[in-house]
């Protein structure tokens, strides 16, 4: 195992921190020339502490991922996680998803599967308008997709899956649904988050959803 001593030579092999960079153009020509070589590609919007992410670049050399994150400190948990394991395919970005999807991402790049793991729900009305998973969110993954591309997202919140999620899903005209029903609460060979594992310890229902773009 490498030392956690995340000096900056660590963080700019794996972190491209869009919230501080004022050169735009230097995160957009780093990010094709980590990714240039890879034909698979795949996203990750919320990577958290990275447990999902750095262990489907551990399993899956020949794809490069891409995590997008809000929080430094857990940004740098991925960095962390990345390194000790000498992870070469994978690049963490810290910044605001949406940003970057329209500043670095979109008619870019495309990716074979975009991960939206357990995005905050902000149950309160008032702050309905924080949560990231809406219409106009569904109809934004659809051109970042490669032709038959795949969007997960998974949730812990009954509300959030049932009354939101799912009928989003179902009026959409841009996806179609590959499970067998309209969600599964459990997805064999999808991949474990730390949150995942702590929500099923309390007894949390976990539901799955995914769908391929049209």
């Amino acid at each position: 195992m490498r030392s956690l001593n995340l000096d900056d030579e660590i963080l700019s092999k794996y972190l491209l921190d869009e919230f501080n960079t004022e050169d735009k153009s230097i995160i957009s020509e780093e990010l094709l020339k980590r990714t240039s070589d890879y034909k698979t590609k795949e996203l990750e919007i919320g990577s958290g502490n990275g447990k999902f992410i750095v262990e489907l670049a551990m399993n899956n050399k020949d794809t490069y991922f891409i995590g997008l994150e809000y929080s430094y400190k857990a940004a740098k948990k991925a960095v962390s996680k990345a390194y000790k394991r000498d992870i070469k395919n994978l690049t963490i970005i810290f910044g605001e998803a949406n940003k970057v999807i329209d500043e670095y991402l979109k008619d870019k790049y495309f990716f074979d599967k975009i991960y939206l793991n357990f995005p905050d729900p902000w149950p309160k009305k008032k702050h309905a308008h924080r949560r990231i998973f809406n219409k106009e969110f569904l109809n934004k993954m659809h051109p970042l997709l490669k032709d038959d591309g795949i969007f997960y997202s998974v949730t812990d919140d009954d509300n959030y899956a049932l009354e939101i999620m799912n009928p989003i899903y179902k009026e959409s005209n841009n996806f179609n649904n590959i499970l067998d029903n309209d969600y599964v609460h459990k997805l064999d060979g999808y991949g474990v988050t730390l949150y995942e594992e702590k929500m099923r310890a309390i007894g949390h229902n976990i539901y799955f959803f995914a769908h391929c773009k049209k």
